[in-house]
This record gives C-alpha cells, sequence and structure tokens, in this order.
C-alpha cells in the first residue's frame, strides 16, 4: 500500500532560509555515511505515474501519465471550436447558445457536423427549404478573442462549395430593446463573386476600430446568399489568438457547472474595509473571467477622488494560481464598443463612461515575490511590477509586451468617481511552458507514527528547471463545530441560540487540523535531500513546484518517495539548547538536552545522536555526555559539519540525555538540527523537536548588532617567506556575518598593482581563512617591502571594503 489515506486540509506555507538549506544538505551527506547494508524496516510512502490522480491536479494543465506527470505547453493560437464542448453555454433569451453546437431551421440533425474537426462530413440545408432557412449559427460556448474566420467547404460528388454566401460573428451581448433577448451579429466577409474555393478565410477587427485586428466572438453565422446545387458546409474554425488563463481561475459559476479550473480567486475594492467606506465597491469581479458578455458584469462605484489608490479608486486582483508566462491582455471596462448592451457614453467634460469619471487605470503584475510594502487584504503580500498606464478613454484595450512570469494581475483606477461597469478581461498565456506549477496532495496516513528520513524524486530535468518539494506533518485531526445564520453568515453559540427560530441557520461539525501541524516546510532542492518537517508523525502532506527558466523545456517528474521507518521513538522526541546566547566567533560550551515525550517497551531506542554545528566549525568537540543524570562514557567523531556521539548505553527509551560540546557561532538565531539513531538500525535517523518554538536557536547579539559585515579580523603584520620554516606564511582570519556572500581578498603593492589573489580555506563557513607565501609566479617570490591587503564582501547596497598592510622582510 503506497498511500493509505488522504484527507483535504489546509494549507499554509512559510519560506526557507539559504544557510538553513546548507545545514540539512550537510545532515543529508551525513546520514549517508551513517548507511549500512541492512534493508528499511518499513515501507516507503510512494507516488509514481498514474498515483499522481490522487493529488487532484488541474486538468489540462498537469497531464498524469503511466510515466510520470507532463505540464501543458501552450501555443500562440488555436482553433475555438475544437474545444467548445467542454465549456457551459449561457442560453440568450429562447434561442441562441439553447441548441449545441450548432442550431439551423434547416436539416438540424447534420448541424453539429461542422464542428466535429471532420472535413469529410458536412452539414447541407434540407433541398426543399426556403432559402432564408440556408444558415447555421455556431455558439462557441464563451467568448474568445479572435483575428480569423474559416470556412471549409467539401468538394466531392454530391457536395460542393457554396457560391454565395455570408458570415457574422458576435460577442453574444444582448440588446437592451427586445428584453434582452436577442443578439447583433456583425458581418466579417462575404463572397463577392461566385466562389468555388474549398477554404475561405475572413480577417477580424474591432467593431469601430479597425486598427485592432481581432475581436470578441461567441457565435459564427453562416448564411447562404442564394441557392447552389448540393452545396455543403464542412466545418468551420475560429483562430483564437491564444489560450485564455482567465478561463480557468475558480469562480463560482465554473463550479457550480462542474467545469474544469486551475485555482486561483479574484478579489475586488467591494471587500475593502476602509473608512466611512468610502472605497471603491464593486459587485461581481468574477463576471470579469467567466468569458460571458451576455449578462453578468462587474459593477464599480467609487465616490472619493483622492488619497491612496486602495480606499479611493476601485480595483481587482486576479490570481491564476501558478505562476504562468503571459504576453498580451485584452480588456473591455464597459464603455464600448458594445454598447448596445450596457449604456450609452454621455459625451460631456471628463466623462467617459456613463455617470463614470476616471482619469487614468493602470495595470500591474506579480511573480508572487513577496513584498513588505504591500498590503495584504488588497493586492496581497507581494511585489507588483506596472505593466501599463492610460486615460481609460478607449472601449476596448490590447495590451501586447514581452512576455513576462506572472501570477497576479492587478488593474486599479487610483481616483475615480461615479458609477461604472466592466465587461471581461482576457490575459493569455504567451507560447511555450510555464514559468512554474504547483501540485498538492491531500492529506496522507501515514498508518501511524512514521519517521521519514529523506525525499527523493525521480525526474528529467533539462538545463534550466528543477524541482522543489514541500511538506506539512501532523499527528491528527479535532472537531469543532459551527453555527449559522440563515443569511450565511457564522455566529457563536450563544448568538445563535439566542436568534429568533427563522433565523436560525444550520450547525456544522468541522473536522479541523490539530496543533500538532507543522507549516510548510523548507523546500527540497536536491533530490535525497534530509526531511524538513518535524517527524515521526502519522499524517503527511506534499507540495509540489515544476519550474523552468526557459519557456522551451519543462522538468518531467516521474516518482516522489518519502523514505520512512518505523521511528526508534514512537511518541517523539524533545530538546533544547542552553545557553540561549552567545559571543560571536567564541569558542563555547552548549549543552543540548533530549527527552523521550513518552516510554514505550517496543521502542527501538537509540544509542547515537548526531548535532548539526554551523559550517567550518574549528574546534568544535565532544565535552561530557549523560544518560539519566548519570555521566556516560561516550565517544565522538566530527564528520563535515556534524558532530556524531556514540553512547555505551544501548536501547535508550525513556532516560534523558545530556550532549555537551564545543563550537563557535557565527549567525544570529544559530539553529541546532539534532538527530537519534540506533547502531542497529543506523538508516533510520529521528529527528529531535524543539520543546518549545526557538528551543533549538542560540541568539548571538554582536552578530546583528552594527553595520560592517566584517568582523575579528586578525593576521600577521610582519612575515619572511624565505623557507626557514619560520613565520613562512601570512595569515589572515575574520568573521563575515548579515550575508551568504563569499568575501574576497587580493594583495597589491603600494603603487596599485595586483600581485595576488588568495583563495578562502574555508569556503562554507562565516570564518573566513587566507594564507600567502608571499609567491607572484611559480617558484617566484615578491620583493621585500609593504603590500596592502583588500578584504571585499559583496552587498546589495555597496560592497564593504576593508584594508589591511603587511610586511613582507628577509
Amino acid at each position: 500500500m503506497k498511500y493509505p489515506y488522504q484527507r483535504s486540509a489546509g494549507r499554509p506555507w512559510r519560506c526557507a532560509m539559504k544557510r538553513r538549506l546548507n545545514q540539512m544538505l550537510n545532515l543529508a551527506a551525513v546520514a549517508a555515511l551513517l548507511l549500512s547494508a541492512t534493508g528499511l524496516l518499513a515501507e516507503n510512502i510512494v507516488f509514481s505515474g498514474t498515483d499522481f490522480e490522487s493529488w487532484n491536479p488541474p486538468k489540462g494543465l498537469v497531464n498524469v501519465q503511466a510515466d510520470g506527470i507532463e505540464i501543458k505547453r501552450f501555443g500562440k493560437s488555436f482553433n475555438a471550436v475544437a474545444d467548445a464542448h467542454e465549456y457551459s453555454s449561457v442560453v440568450i433569451g429562447d434561442l441562441y447558445g439553447s441548441v449545441r453546437p450548432a442550431r439551423t431551421p434547416s436539416n438540424q440533425a447534420d448541424a453539429h457536423l461542422i464542428a466535429d474537426q471532420d472535413p469529410r462530413t458536412w452539414w447541407k440545408p434540407g433541398a426543399e427549404d426556403p432559402t432564408d432557412k440556408f444558415w447555421v449559427e455556431l455558439d462557441l460556448g464563451r467568448a474568445v478573442i479572435a483575428d480569423k474566420i474559416r470556412v471549409i467547404f467539401p468538394d466531392t460528388t454530391g457536395a460542393r462549395p457554396f457560391t454565395f454566401f455570408s458570415v457574422f460573428t458576435s460577442p453574444g451581448v444582448p440588446v437592451s430593446f427586445g428584453g434582452g433577448k436577442r443578439i447583433v451579429f456583425d458581418r466579417v466577409g462575404q463572397t463577392i463573386n461566385n466562389n468555388t474555393m474549398r477554404v475561405v478565410e475572413f480577417e477580424l477587427e474591432v467593431k469601430n476600430d479597425p486598427e485592432q485586428k481581432f475581436s470578441p466572438v461567441r457565435f459564427v453565422r453562416f448564411e447562404a446568399t442564394g441557392r447552389t446545387p448540393d452545396a455543403a458546409l464542412a466545418e468551420i474554425e475560429v483562430d483564437a489568438v491564444g489560450f485564455n488563463l482567465s478561463s480557468k481561475v475558480t469562480i463560482e459559476r465554473r463550479l457550480e457547472a462542474g467545469d474544469a479550473v486551475w485555482g486561483g480567486r479574484t478579489w475586488s475594492s467591494d471587500s475593502r474595509e476602509c473608512v466611512d467606506r468610502a472605497c471603491g465597491r464593486g459587485s461581481g469581479a468574477e463576471a470579469l473571467l467567466d468569458e460571458d458578455m451576455a449578462f453578468r458584469k462587474w459593477n464599480i462605484e467609487a465616490v472619493i477622488v483622492s488619497g491612496d489608490w486602495r480606499d479611493s479608486g476601485f480595483w481587482a486582483v486576479v490570481d491564476f494560481g501558478n505562476v504562468f508566462r503571459v504576453d498580451r491582455a485584452v480588456w473591455i471596462p464597459g464603455n464600448g464598443p458594445f454598447t448596445y448592451s450596457v449604456y450609452k457614453p454621455v459625451a460631456t467634460h471628463s466623462t467617459l463612461q456613463a455617470h463614470c469619471d476616471f482619469s487614468v487605470q493602470e495595470i500591474f503584475t506579480s511573480d508572487g515575490s513577496p513584498s513588505t510594502t504591500s498590503i495584504a487584504d488588497v493586492e496581497g503580500p507581494f511585489d507588483y511590477e506596472l505593466l501599463a498606464a492610460d486615460t481609460g478613454s478607449k472601449g476596448i484595450y490590447d495590451f501586447q509586451f514581452p512576455s513576462r512570469p506572472v501570477r497576479f494581475f492587478n488593474w486599479r483606477v487610483p481616483n475615480g468617481r461615479g458609477n461604472c461597469r466592466a465587461l471581461q478581461l482576457w490575459v493569455f498565456h504567451s507560447e511555450g511552458y510555464p514559468a512554474s506549477v504547483s501540485l498538492q496532495s491531500d492529506d496522507i496516513s501515514l498508518g501511524g507514527a512514521r519517521s521519514i528520513s529523506r525525499v527523493e524524486w525521480d525526474a528529467d530535468l533539462p538545463l534550466g528547471t528543477r524541482i522543489e518539494v514541500q511538506t506539512q506533518t501532523g499527528n491528527g485531526f479535532q472537531s469543532i463545530r459551527r453555527y449559522y445564520l440563515t443569511n450565511g453568515n457564522e455566529v457563536t453559540k450563544e448568538a445563535h441560540e439566542s436568534a429568533k427560530s427563522r433565523q436560525k441557520g444550520d450547525i456544522v461539525d468541522e473536522s479541523i487540523r490539530d496543533p500538532s501541524w507543522s507549516d510548510w516546510s523548507n523546500p527540497h532542492r536536491l533530490s535525497g535531500q534530509a526531511f524538513q518537517s518535524p517527524s515521526p508523525r502519522q499524517w503527511l502532506q506534499a507540495r509540489v513546484t515544476l519550474s523552468s527558466d526557459d519557456p522551451e523545456v519543462f522538468p518531467i517528474l516521474r516518482s516522489l518517495t518519502f523514505v520512512a521507518n518505523d521511528p526508534v521513538i514512537t511518541s517523539g522526541l524533545n530538546g533544547y539548547v542552553s545557553p540561549r546566547e552567545a559571543a560571536l566567533d567564541s569558542l563555547m560550551e552548549f549543552r543540548y538536552t533530549i527527552k523521550p515525550v513518552s516510554f514505550s517497551s517496543t521502542d527501538v531506542g537509540f544509542d547515537q545522536v548526531l548535532i548539526v554545528l554551523p559550517p567550518g566549525s574549528t574546534g568544535a568537540e565532544l565535552v561530557s555526555a549523560t544518560v539519566g543524570g548519570v555521566k556516560s562514557d561516550a565517544s565522538s567523531v566530527l564528520k563535515g559539519d556534524s558532530l556524531l556521539v556514540q553512547l555505551p548505553q544501548q536501547a535508550i527509551k525513556r532516560d534523558s540525555v545530556e550532549i555537551i560540546f564545543k563550537t563557535r557561532v557565527f549567525e544570529s538565531p544559530t539553529v541546532f538540527e539534532t538527530l537519534v539513531s540506533s547502531s542497529t538500525e543506523q538508516e533510520n535517523m529521528q529527528g529531535v523537536l524543539p520543546k518549545f518554538v526557538g528551543a533549538d536557536q542560540v541568539f548571538v547579539p554582536q552578530a546583528v548588532a552594527g553595520g560592517a559585515l566584517i568582523r575579528n579580523i586578525s593576521h600577521n603584520e610582519i612575515f619572511t617567506p624565505n623557507q626557514d620554516g619560520v613565520n613562512d606564511l601570512y595569515q589572515l582570519r575574520f568573521v563575515v556575518v548579515k550575508t551568504s556572500e563569499k568575501p574576497h581578498v587580493r594583495i597589491f603593492s603600494l603603487d596599485g598593482v595586483q600581485v595576488a589573489e588568495l583563495a578562502n580555506a574555508s569556503p562554507g563557513s562565516n570564518q573566513a581563512q587566507f594564507t600567502w607565501g608571499g609567491g607572484v609566479e611559480v617558484g617566484q617570490t615578491v620583493a621585500p617591502g609593504v603590500y596592502v591587503v583588500q578584504i571585499t564582501v559583496p552587498a546589495n547596497a555597496r560592497n564593504e571594503v576593508m584594508q589591511k598592510l603587511v610586511h613582507v622582510v628577509y
């Protein structure tokens, strides 16, 4: 059984620090050194091929196949007729959209053949019908942005091209007169001479704006303007300009219809709670994304014209759920050119729409990068980049731009006044693969407490692509009772009991995660990396993110494995380190205390403790160890940046263990990751959880105080490189804080000529160490004299540079 049970749950998240990742990679390397030939004692949790169907991936974006999962590659254009059957159609009046995919008053039985993607089949009007019934109307199910219509005829015995005909299109907008039951068609082309061609194409353009070579289209109507012997129509094709990402955003209407969605959502200024409710109100923002131009519109109202745009304007945000590559957006704010459906614009000073006034509109996009200046309940806590700014005076906009990574799309009017309406927003993916796609499992039962040691995957990773895995773990769930009124509002138990009987709504018992659940872990960026979430636990949730820097390639994930064992201590272990504060770059003594949460006689127990030390921990050593308060004759070995302690006691199951060791710390806070294992099952390493938040951290005030990046410099100012074994080397040592950037050290003569560049002997540590034997070339040393030692540490604002003098004497 690969994945015993999965359960839906919430999805919090958190970020990772680069240094923490490096520490855990070191841990994984040390763990590998401990592996024996013994096989795993418990079955791993494995997902491969079609197993990923249980993750409910977004259909059409993530394609699950027997050999793994692949991500959709987007084209520049497509035939919108081919997938029209996938869309729920809104019926206009009693006719338009009522019969799909096509309707006609003549030979309705064969009308669907004009949309079956098979040119060998066709529709022919009834020979006995009058010519005014020789028309057929195709419904795409939604409004698309198209630049070309193509009609295809057969040319064989008994089926010939129509000689005279016209083609009309409509965005599917009902006219105000007629009770909203009629739509207007605009002719996009007709035959001039007798047609004999099998394929006839018509270019499209915006109504009343021929410079814009496209048009929104939902309905296509083909009308014969005369009788042609054996005339037949095989196919109608509509060249849509690209894939509209708005069509897959999760909105209520799509969920009710059972349409495929890819996640994401939209929200607007209507949800903003601002002073005196003076900010722009906007009901029905989901209507911007539904590809329906018939009845639903975004109604916007703003009442003031100054102040912050979040409060004084009207705006909407669309979250597409993943990071796509976008190069085009078409936006109809509502003042035309389809004014027969909305209202006539008022031609007065500074009035661009009826009762609506805004002097500028702005469009921003974000790839989801975090920001410290954005407002979470408005645009979200993300960094946005300006895409376009315009006067807002046009009826339809076509923004085209170089492809950029986009997850969030923010339209805003900084200062607005009056009542406005907006019809539709199309956002198009550029040609190629997305920038980043995530898929997420439900909660997975591990069938009891399991200890997960590492995460592995099998994947095709072309250059420039990557895979990241994040996890959450927990032990169970708890039930809460929720009380609702009939208006849908949730209230307290007391308010529900005191409400009138006609106002009382449902009482719902809901299962939620208990407090044992962790947030999203640091990303696992390399297959085989040590597991980042608390373990052992009884439940697991995973999120996989596939990314690419190149639109022409994308990773393929074939399998995902969580290497799991029965834990050595089923209840888990808690620990804490002391002291909690230390001096920078000082060899200090620390005590790490470990205690099993509870006792079980069936546990394997442990006799090894592994403590991950700060990178480059020179001088680190074991001082002593106690088990159950009694001093133990423990031994240790330093493996890379980790201290492995072997205890003579076997199968420790209930006693507390104290490890006293020495090391230096450079970062604040420094986190001491700790694991235990049994020498009889060395591959089964179990993490020690902090007894309380931050219990595994040591703070280093000196590391964060002051602005300098370079600290604690020591060097010998004079050396004699004469190979006599005494003071032959120049030795430089210092500490770098607040950055992971690597320091550079160069030697210059007093006239500014570089004579040497030195290599760091401990590049993985905050403690930098450089030596120089006075050499300039192979077999040559510098002349006696004074030289300048230049230390450089790259920084965001400016590089930090420090200089020292060294004397070379013989």
